[in-house]
């Protein structure tokens, strides 16, 4: 350890050039984590849609009224409830589920799904059905949550979700579970719901592949209670979407990689004129008894003290927050070591032949 700190001594001694390094180093890392963490996350929704392309789904973007909500006939929510009955659809409920009882769930957001289609759908997730079940995100781990209600009915909370999980929202694409309870509720529930619960519901609807006179009395039936539905074929409309966000994410990480590179090409110079300076201090050292494995740990201190230490302190603080950017934080933090094992060894080499320490 005395030789480390002789490392993290050389690098002190320049802490203006080292420093601003460092700093550079670890915000491109930062930054190309979020990233990373994004294309992460969006690879399990360019999966979730391929499976709705695949079998034909058909989904509807809302209108209704301002200031109120719908009240949409008992005939339109039996046809989604039988449609749901036989795996032809599901539908899920994000954000108004239980908006007047701030305690529901222990007061953190949920996903109440509708659908035993949905465990092979996105089997990420690892549902269990049939319906009822529940599962908390991992960050909710250490929570005391044991069931919940929904429509006079207790469901249990038995497991608890891979971290980073994610469902595919097809409106709003990733939606990120680490911090929700996700109830797959039984169909039976759906009439019983609040007017607001079931609206949502409603629109959120997804259809596997449904008859053009099913999809015309969905959507008459739901206007005849206030609520317009306008019906979208998935395979035509969420490709351009989601190579657009692709597209996006591939051009921040293109473009943090090349800063990151950069960055190193700078810090790789400002080493090698750091290691011919110490090039006298190590061959005194030499002669006076120390061994190739105290250079090579004093090297390795200087490095780590640039390389390692601002970098891994950001991308552990990510890790520990947890959500979809932990799993990108864990690769980059990987791809920091792969380079300072590599800049460590190539230095290390360097300095033995150029100042013949054997």
């Amino acid at each position: 350890m005395g030789e480390v700190w002789k490392g993290f001594v050389i690098a002190l001694r320049r802490w203006p050039t080292m420093l601003a390094l460092t700093g550079m180093t670890a915000a491109a890392c930062v930054v190309l984590s979020l990233a990373l963490g994004d294309v992460l996350s969006q690879l399990v929704v360019l999966r979730g849609s391929k499976q709705l392309r695949e079998r034909h789904a058909v989904i509807f973007t809302p209108y209704y009224p301002r200031g109120t909500h719908s009240t949409v006939g008992e005939d339109t929510v039996q046809l989604l409830k039988g449609m749901i009955d036989r795996q032809e659809a599901y539908t899920a409920i994000i954000h108004n589920m239980a908006i007047d009882d701030p305690n529901f769930a222990g007061g953190h957001s949920t996903l109440v799904l509708f659908g035993d289609v949905l465990p092979d759908l996105f089997p990420d997730l690892q549902l269990s059905y049939p319906a009822p079940s529940a599962a908390r995100g991992a960050q909710l781990a250490g929570q005391d949550i044991t069931s919940v209600g929904i429509a006079g009915e207790d469901i249990s909370v038995m497991k608890t979700l891979p971290v980073g999980a994610t469902f595919f929202d097809v409106a709003a694409a990733g939606l990120p579970l680490d911090n929700r309870i996700v109830i797959l509720a039984p169909t039976r529930a759906l009439p019983l719901l609040h007017p607001i619960e079931r609206e949502e519901a409603l629109f959120r609807a997804v259809m596997f592949a449904p008859a053009d006179e099913v999809v015309d009395a969905y959507v008459y039936g739901a206007a005849q209670g206030g609520l317009f539905l306008v019906p979208h074929d998935v395979s035509i409309d969420q490709p351009q979407r989601f190579r657009e966000m692709m597209m996006a994410s591939a051009m921040y990480i293109v473009g943090m990689l090349g800063f990151l590179t950069l960055v190193l090409a700078a810090f790789v110079s400002s080493a090698r004129l750091t290691m011919r300076q110490e090039s006298r201090t190590f061959k005194i050292r030499e002669m006076c008894g120390a061994t190739p494995m105290h250079i090579s740990l004093q090297i390795g201190g200087f490095f780590a003290a640039v390389v390692l230490v601002l970098p891994f302190a950001l991308l552990s603080l990510l890790v520990l927050i947890g959500g979809p950017f932990a799993a990108g934080a864990l690769w980059v933090m990987l791809a920091v070591v792969i380079t300072f094992i590599f800049l460590w060894f190539t230095s290390v080499c360097e300095v033995r032949v150029q100042d013949q320490i054997r």
